[in-house]
């Protein structure tokens, strides 16, 4: 563990760095289309997590509001005219 330690304080490099891979389209598809489709499967890929998420603060905040007496909103914030 010394030797592993030794090479963060000293700021060597450890063996060799990590290399990009390059995408590999299919026949008759270029680089530009294929990272078109990729960038839409991981935006599909990550909006319904988000989606739940969003469900789950709005639902939140109303219930803080319920409590506090205030106002409830349809998105759980505390409006500025609605303050009292």
């Amino acid at each position: 563990m010394a030797g592993w330690l030794s090479l963060l304080t000293k700021g060597k490099k450890v063996a060799g760095a990590i290399k990009s891979v390059a995408p590999k389209p299919t026949k008759g598809e270029s680089i530009k289309v294929w990272g078109h489709k990729l960038r839409g499967k991981v935006k599909k890929g990550l909006e319904t997590p988000r989606k739940d998420v969003d469900k789950i603060l709005t639902h939140s905040g109303q219930l803080l509001q319920k409590v506090k007496g205030e106002k409830i909103t349809k998105s759980g914030f505390s409006k500025a005219k609605d303050i009292k």
